[in-house]
């Protein structure tokens, strides 16, 4: 280890022949500026994490004049960094990872990377940084991860990115981006990995990926965009997630031959179209009414519509995807389900309808699952005699995963399972068989809510009486 032989002399002052007037050392870890301070990492760092470095902007830092070789990793934590040290990469010319994040840190000093040919992956997420100058990382030729993430930074140049040929994978989440210059980004052909999420972007120049070939991942969630074209990735062949998720799309288009997963939630969305194959559609929490149109529906093994008005989807909306291997239709407004609705779901594995008003349903709308491996169901208004059926003929015989109720006990009949359930409120069970009309079914649901209202009510009274009754006594 070097740490315990490394004396690191911290001269607070801007201008070297300053501190030529200052003849003595004070020993300390912190102080004002314009007063000469000599720290030893060995008192802040173990194995190659330091705690409680104070290193302010007008500082001059001066590390040991010989090179410290086999430090490969430095992570800095609970310190306050406003710029890394101008000799950091010669003295630590095998230095291959830095980690400043949430230290502070908010200004590059040119050359800032001089000396860093061995870093590979460099972190400086959550900090002050408020722009990258242009070619700030001469000297980083090899630089393959880099996270700027949860900054402040408003504006990037054509030549922010410059040097690095080897970078893969960028992290600028989270700052104040409000537009990108269209060559940005054109030097990075070796990127894959390109997070853009939590910025103000609304609009993307044509042709800003178009030198990103290789790119497989993209995000640029929680943005400003209420329009997105798939004309902007015509030239990624590779892409495989793209994030558009937390923006205002009321009507989306996608065309890709082939895209792995597609993160579009929280997006408002009332139509969806999709063109070619996409095999993960995670959908939640956005107004759709009816389910996207994707005439290749036969590709999509994983579909999220939870949070979505969808209602009873009538019509077996579901007869073309038949390679789902995951369905989630929590929370999507349902009352009841047609009997054909899963027909043609015979790979199914994961199937969500909790939290809908589903009372009763025909056992028989399970027959064709057989592959069915995790099953929530519960969060519903469920008959106790048809859960029972339900548990003892399908999710038991065919030792099928569930999750029990989080529903409290006093607004509730019974539990089966740990699924909460209720009879009819004459007390007298009736197996239902799910041929009730609508409104029945409608009168029934309401009239439990009514019962359990009142009989909470009840309990509430009683409760407060007796507490009355008790301060009445002690006075």
């Amino acid at each position: 280890m070097w740490l315990p032989q490394l004396p690191l002399l911290l001269l607070v002052q801007s201008l070297l022949p300053l501190l030529l007037e200052r003849p003595a050392f004070a020993e300390a870890s912190g102080g004002a500026g314009g007063q000469l301070r000599r720290i030893r990492l060995q008192d802040h760092c173990t194995a190659g994490i330091c705690t409680g470095i104070d290193i302010g902007r007008n500082d001059y830092v001066i590390i040991s004049p010989t090179a410290i070789t086999m430090q490969s990793m430095l992570t800095f934590i609970n310190s306050s960094i406003a710029k890394i040290p101008h000799l950091m990469f010669d003295t630590f010319p095998d230095l291959q990872m830095l980690r400043m994040e949430n230290c502070s840190l908010d200004t590059f000093e040119k050359p800032q990377f001089e000396g860093a040919s061995n870093l590979m992956s460099l972190f400086l997420g959550n900090n002050r940084l408020k722009e990258i100058p242009k070619n700030i990382f001469l000297g980083a030729d090899n630089l393959a991860t880099l996270h700027l993430n949860h900054n402040l930074i408003r504006a990037l140049h054509n030549h922010s990115f410059h040097p690095l040929k080897e970078l893969k994978e960028l992290s600028l989440a989270y700052n104040q981006l409000e537009q990108l210059p269209l060559g940005v980004f054109g030097l990075l052909r070796k990127l894959l990995d390109l997070n853009l999420a939590g910025n103000r972007l609304s609009v993307l120049p044509r042709g800003i990926f178009d030198k990103n070939l290789n790119l497989t991942r993209l995000s640029l969630a929680s943005n400003r965009f209420t329009v997105f074209e798939s004309e902007l990735l015509k030239l990624q062949p590779r892409l495989s997630l793209l994030d558009i998720s937390g923006n205002i799309l009321n009507e989306l288009t996608l065309n890709f031959s082939l895209l792995e997963q597609v993160l579009a939630h929280s997006c408002d969305l009332r139509r969806l179209t999709v063109y070619g194959i996409i095999r993960d559609l995670d959908l939640h929490n956005n107004s759709l009414r009816e389910l996207p149109h994707i005439p290749l529906a036969s590709n999509v093994t994983g579909l999220d519509l939870s949070l979505n008005p969808l209602g009873n989807l009538p019509g077996n909306p579901l007869r073309r995807y038949t390679a789902l291997l995951r369905l989630n239709l929590s929370a999507t407004n349902m009352h009841e389900l047609a009997e054909d609705l899963f027909k043609k779901q015979s790979q199914l594995q994961v199937l969500d309808i909790s939290a809908n008003s589903l009372y009763s349903l025909k056992i028989t709308i399970f027959d064709s699952l057989k592959a069915l491996q995790y099953f929530y169901f519960q969060q519903n208004n469920w008959n106790c005699d048809f859960l029972q059926l339900l548990m003892s003929s399908f999710v038991k015989k065919r030792d099928i995963s569930f999750m029990e109720d989080i529903t409290a006990p006093e607004l509730v009949d019974d539990y089966v399972d740990g699924i909460a359930c209720w009879y009819e409120s004459d007390k007298t069970s009736k197996r239902c068989d799910g041929s009730n009309s609508e409104a029945a079914l409608e009168l029934s649901i309401v009239r439990n809510e009514i019962k359990a209202f009142t009989e909470l009510v009840e309990k509430k009274f009683v409760r407060v009486y007796r507490m009355l009754e008790e301060m009445k006594a002690r006075l």
